[in-house]
């Protein structure tokens, strides 16, 4: 059964506060998908749903063409089709103002369909219960003034009112002036009033509006859009400087930290992709620092990486057993060292 909500309001106008203190807003849900309604049109009539679909475009189409040339009253078996306007006029003698009023076609239902809500009784809800979705506000975490200011991939948080991203359809995106979307990575869902996220990749710097999608809680209500404007700013993300942790020899790993001139030299640590390589000491012909090929080192995922014999032998030869070597990684971000003891061999 279809529930219809109503929001009660105070009338401020006073030509009618009198007869009516207070006036109802019905809340219009959407309760068949066009799809769908195309279908079981077509089940009853023996015609694909796409030729329905075209049928009522055309229809539409044509009763569209006919209101541009001059206003009529196009009756249908539901109801007629009519040119309004829409908006408030502050007086009875006031002028259309294109900012308040428009001029627009609606369906107007006719007298048995209207009369089929006569017994119906409305649910009254509130504004803080109404199924309606909003975005206020979106602050950058890192950076929270001015509002409504994202610095690239930082973490920002969205503020608003029934949120719900578990919602059938739900999404949260930036989408910029020429209609590209571009998709959010969710963090954390705090609460449908509020949750944080940041951009999935690097976007140009630029004017965006940071969209949500959701049925506001109401899995029988209609898929809502809301949006904030947001100004995005190329901010590049910082770089974690490398870290080197352990170390050891291919086939000698009861000696870690010893460098054998036999296999090559593995080392764990973090952020070890791109980096360059070299290898300090203080052996006998004096302090020497050389730069390590790259091609001689092969990084696995970040985390590992192995460097070949012979880019360290000279390292080797000029140092005695226990002598202390230098290997460090250096990227963007800073250096990374690792201390380690020569085998003398």
């Amino acid at each position: 059964m279809a529930r219809h909500e109503i929001v009660i309001h105070e009338n401020t106008s006073t030509a009618t506060r009198a007869a009516a203190p207070y006036l109802g807003s019905y809340i219009s849900k959407e309760t068949l998908a066009m799809a769908q309604f195309a279908s079981a049109v077509g089940a009853k009539c023996g015609l694909p749903a796409i030729q329905v679909i075209a049928i009522l475009g055309g229809s539409f189409e044509a009763i569209e063409a006919l209101e541009s040339e001059a206003l009529v009253r196009v009756h249908t078996d539901i109801g007629v089709v009519c040119g309004v306007i829409t908006g408030s006029f502050p007086t009875a003698d006031a002028t259309f103002d294109p900012a308040r009023n428009a001029l627009e076609l609606a369906l107007r239902l006719d007298e048995t369909i209207r009369l089929d809500l006569a017994d119906t009784v409305p649910v009254i809800v509130t504004d803080a219960d109404v199924t309606k979705l909003r975005v206020d506000n979106v602050m950058d975490l890192a950076e929270e003034r001015p509002m409504n200011l994202i610095h690239g991939q930082h973490v920002f948080r969205v503020a608003g009112f029934n949120m719900v991203l578990s919602d059938e359809g739900a999404a949260a995106f930036l989408q910029n002036t020429q209609g590209t979307t571009f998709p959010l990575v969710v963090d954390e869902v705090v609460s449908k009033q509020l949750f944080k996220a940041h951009t999935a990749e690097l976007l140009p710097a630029g004017d965006y509006r940071l969209v949500v999608k959701s049925r506001a809680g109401d899995a029988a209500g209609p898929l809502q859009t809301s949006f904030r404007k947001v100004k995005y700013l190329r901010v590049a993300p910082p770089v974690e400087p490398p870290t080197l942790t352990a170390g050891y020899t291919e086939g000698h790993e009861n000696n870690p930290g010893v460098i054998f001139d036999d296999g090559g030299f593995i080392m764990t640590g973090t952020n070890l992709t791109g980096c360059t390589w070299s290898a300090a000491w203080d052996g006998t012909s004096g302090a020497q620092t050389i730069t390590i090929d790259p091609e001689a080192v092969e990084v696995t995922g970040g985390t590992s990486a192995i460097i070949a014999p012979a880019a360290l032998a000279p390292a080797l030869a000029d140092t005695e057993a226990g002598m202390p070597i230098f290997i460090r990684a250096t990227n963007a971000g800073g250096t990374g060292s690792f201390m380690a003891e020569s085998s003398g061999e």
